[in-house]
């Protein structure tokens, strides 16, 4: 028989030491060293194989680290703000894990830590991107690549920082989160990032369509390479590029518009100017859309009412399920509104690339939010009305059954606490005590012939043994046999109870799950 366990209250949490916080806040740090380590690797691979000095490696090294963290260019001061979008994406995610693990190994993590996680990643990139920036600018007279701006640059880097770093420690306490949070805001913020992930992959099904339909186009652009170098880096580029295209198609989902210098594209009109010699610019339409396009509309409406109909059971109330709809379209919102800061920007002399964003986040706003909350609480009152019937059959199957709640269920309901149970009283043990010279009830005395009765000397057994009291045999017998039947009689009926208690929990197990428990994005 192993020992029994003994539980002893947490201990209280002292505050870590300055040591400690200083080694979180490297060890969250350490994906930033990594990262220029890895360019360095790359661009010196790339200037051997490309038989170039090696003069202007540490100005190369330092442009990309300012395109990793989105920071806006100039080349031949001819601006270049619209940068791919895919290297900061990869950044953002390795600083999100990094800060998630580093938090792990902490020993009870708080605020203090998580602070120093943030602070450590975004230090150190705001050093980097001033030694970039140094170099950059001490680069040799014919390196024509500068940054706009240092304060742009550090803004742009302590953002990138901020949001690699926040994820990993919003992903690291969501749990501690989901205690503090109301219903409704989490119900939201699940079916906000399901919205916005719909919405992107909408436009990268988009994508996709035109990729297929313009692939003549595509591949005559890819041969302006001119070789496997040539054509590599075409690829690359439009690889890089692929984050921007497909935010910017998704704006196309909530009937916003796109716009790549003078030429402009929306589901209604298209409107032609000059191309980049890109693949992704070549699979761009050039006639006015079918009007089966327009319907890509209907189709962001079914998919806005069958996200909210799929998390309906969620929520308890009406009032919770539209709050959260509508926090959710707000999330959509504003995606839709910061994408053309994000992924869009100048792109020399063709102009600016981006989305209508006021009016695409309006229209989003409204479309999800409408459709939405509508779906959801029409979903919602119909789950209502089943959840009643379940109730009301469940209990029609126990009075059939002939059993009612038992008592832990209703004290369960009522909050009473169960009263004591009185002990029996317990029977005396072994034959009654009888007083000397007294003789019990019911006994005539040893000797004696009771009155009407003759004894035949010949019939008597030479020895009579002791008999017990036929009284006693008689009540045992029956105290035994009724116990035995109310025990039969409580399990007959507990198994009955069971029984209909599973079928109706079988019935409404469905409508039992809430948003901690469904899709989820992701750790």
């Amino acid at each position: 028989m192993s020992p029994p366990r003994v539980i002893r209250p947490a201990a209280r949490r002292t505050p870590a030491g300055a040591g400690s916080l200083l080694w979180t806040a490297a060890a969250a740090a350490l994906p930033v060293i990594v990262t220029v380590l890895v360019l360095v690797a790359v661009t010196l691979a790339f200037l051997v194989f490309s038989a170039r000095g090696f003069d202007s490696l540490f100005a190369v090294v330092a442009v990309e680290w300012m395109v990793v963290n989105r920071v806006p260019l100039t080349v031949d001061a001819v601006s270049l703000g619209f940068l791919p979008l895919l290297p900061p994406l990869i950044y953002v995610a390795v600083l999100a894990r990094q800060t998630r693990a580093v938090l792990a190994d902490v020993e009870q993590p708080g605020p203090r830590e998580a602070g120093a996680a943030v602070a450590g990643v975004t230090l150190a990139g705001m050093l980097l991107t001033v030694l970039a920036s140094l170099l950059v600018g001490s680069a040799a007279s014919d390196f024509a690549v500068r940054e706009v701006s240092l304060p742009t640059a550090l803004l742009w880097s302590v953002a990138v920082a901020l949001f690699g770093s926040g994820l990993g420690v919003w992903l690291y306490f969501r749990r501690d989160l989901r205690e503090v949070l109301p219903l409704w805001v989490r119900g939201g913020i699940h079916l906000g990032s399901a919205f916005v992930a719909a919405l992107w992959a909408m436009g990268a099904i988009l994508l996709m369509i035109g990729l297929l339909v313009a692939w003549g186009p595509v591949g005559s652009v890819l041969e302006i390479g001119k070789g496997f170098t040539g054509t590599a880096a075409l690829t690359a580029i439009s690889i890089a590029y692929l984050p921007n295209v497909v935010m910017a198609a998704a704006t196309l989902a909530v009937g916003g518009e796109a716009h790549l210098g003078e030429a402009s594209y929306s589901v209604f009109a298209v409107s032609r100017g000059p191309m980049p010699e890109v693949p992704l610019a070549a699979a761009l339409p050039t006639t006015d859309p079918h009007w089966v396009m327009q319907a890509l509309l209907l189709v962001t409406v079914l998919v806005a009412a069958g996200l909210a109909r799929a998390v309906a059971h969620w929520f308890r109330t009406t009032a919770d399920a539209v709050k959260a709809a509508w926090l959710a379209a707000a999330i959509v919102a504003l995606v839709v509104a910061v994408s053309p800061v994000v992924a869009g920007g100048e792109l020399g002399v063709l102009g600016t690339v981006g989305t209508g964003s006021m009016i695409a986040a309006g229209t989003a706003l409204a479309l999800f939010g409408v459709i939405g909350s509508a779906t959801i609480a029409l979903s919602l009152a119909g789950l209502t009305r089943r959840r009643e019937r379940a109730e009301s059959e469940l209990e029609r199957r126990r009075r059939r059954a002939g059993t009612v709640p038992g008592e832990e269920e209703m004290e369960a309901e009522t909050g009473a606490e169960p009263a004591p149970e009185p002990e029996p009283e317990s029977a005396p043990v072994g034959p009654a005590v009888v007083p000397e010279g007294e003789v019990p009830e019911g006994e005539v005395p040893e000797g004696e012939v009771p009155d009407g009765y003759e004894i035949d000397d010949d019939e008597l057994p030479a020895h009579l043994p002791d008999s017990p009291d036929s009284e006693s045999v008689n009540a045992a017998t029956e105290t035994a046999t009724d116990a035995a039947t109310e025990t039969a009689t409580d399990a007959a009926t507990e198994t009955a109870t069971d029984d209909v208690e599973g079928s109706a929990a079988a019935e409404g197990q469905g409508q039992q799950e809430g948003p901690d428990e469904g899709p989820k994005a992701s750790d």
